[in-house]
């Protein structure tokens, strides 16, 4: 079937008066902070500058193969207008010229004719759209992802001007997926190390410039409520959801706050490096406090690192443990410690239970868990590879 050239007037675009309906767009596609506000500026950016039939951003490509990507179709209803999602048609054109930034099915077809073929084996229907632009974005000699413009025949090809403002556009979306790809980095490094730090039998939790926790581990929650209400209070009720930063230790988070602040760019504070706090009636119950950016050189404010400490966890358990026992409790869940260390320091099950708040069976379950995970037998034996 013959490829429509010609553009009908009706659909004729004056890109610099829809360039003024794209400003907002275009600030919100520089603005985005994950990749469905993207692909969400994206969208209204393209709506509103050039008339398509679909639109795909083709994402993670693996020779040459998207591994996800975000589609748009005009009409729905048509069975024949069905989002592409594959290079399949472009890969030898891309092959053959890396690092090309925008191209056109016309181009391909141009040095490539066997590409027509490979549309018809593809989607098996020759209607729906019939013109593409494509802008490729390159990770060194791979494409690693490419914007999908479609149209239909009645909707013509890609006019100059409004493939000058797709090139001017293509800087722009390369910038934001750059940007975007480190975010994601970075947040699945902060991810992942929330969810080591919070699996650590250890009382520990990180605090945001508000001093607001950002995470903590159980035993750190523990602690906590432990300070505010002391051990009999704090047993009997959830200490994550009744969570609140003791006032020393807030009080210590500000003045190294205030030293941070007034510390010379480049160089570290005098005291900057960390707090001490004492409980002043719970004896051995401790905590200190480190900025997380010891030195002045960021535009962001610094969080607080926390670590406490006592003589007693919440249940009464002491918490002197052999080197290697913080490896050992890793595999167990916050609930299954607490009954390890008691059961480890001699008590029997029933006074596990009675102390915990659960039922004997309850008990029993767990510490079969626990011999199993850790790979022991006996009380004795726990014991000997905690204490």
């Amino acid at each position: 079937m013959p490829l429509s050239r010609k553009r009908p007037a009706v659909s004729a675009l004056r890109v610099p008066a829809a360039r003024r309906g794209a400003v907002r767009p275009m600030l919100d596609l520089q603005s985005a902070l994950d990749l469905e506000s993207f692909w969400r500026a994206n969208l209204q950016l393209l709506q509103s500058v050039l008339p398509h039939h679909s639109c795909s951003l083709m994402l993670g490509i693996v020779d040459f193969e998207p591994q996800e990507g975000r589609h748009f179709v005009a009409r729905k209803q048509d069975s024949a207008n069905q989002p592409l999602t594959s290079l399949s048609i472009a890969r030898p054109f891309l092959a053959a010229h890396p690092h090309v930034k925008m191209y056109t099915y016309t181009e391909i077809l141009q040095e490539d004719p066997r590409a027509r073929q490979r549309r018809v084996e593809r989607e098996r229907h020759f209607r729906g759209w019939d013109e593409f632009v494509h802008l490729a974005f390159w990770d060194g000699a791979h494409p690693e992802s490419v914007l999908s413009i479609r149209r239909s025949a009645e909707q013509g090809e890609f006019l100059p001007e409004e493939r000058k403002f797709l090139a001017s556009l293509h800087p722009v979306i390369d910038a934001v997926l750059r940007r975007l790809r480190a975010f994601e980095g970075e947040r699945g490094q902060r991810q992942g190390m929330e969810r080591f730090i919070s699996g650590l039998p250890l009382p520990v939790m990180f605090l945001g410039p508000d001093r607001a926790v950002q995470f903590a581990t159980q035993e750190a929650f523990d602690l906590c409520a432990v300070w505010n209400f002391g051990h009999a209070e704090a047993r009997v009720m959830n200490t994550r959801r009744c969570f609140r930063l003791p006032e020393p230790i807030a009080d210590a988070c500000a003045r190294l706050a205030d030293l941070w602040e007034r510390a010379p760019p480049g160089g570290p504070a005098v005291g900057l490096e960390s707090a001490r706090v004492t409980h002043p009636e719970i004896g051995g119950l401790v905590a200190k406090v480190d900025v997380s950016q010891p030195y002045k050189g960021s535009l962001m404010r610094p969080g607080f690192w926390v670590t406490l400490t006592g003589e007693r966890n919440l249940d009464g358990a002491s918490p002197p443990l052999k080197a290697g026992a913080v490896h050992h409790l890793q595999f167990l869940t916050p609930s299954e410690r607490r009954v390890a260390l008691l059961v480890a320091e001699g008590l029997r099950n029933h006074d596990v239970a009675r102390q915990l708040g659960k039922s004997p069976r309850t008990v029993d379950f767990q510490l079969n868990a626990i011999y199993r995970k850790l790979g022991v037998a006996s009380r004795t034996e726990l014991a000997r590879l905690l204490f």
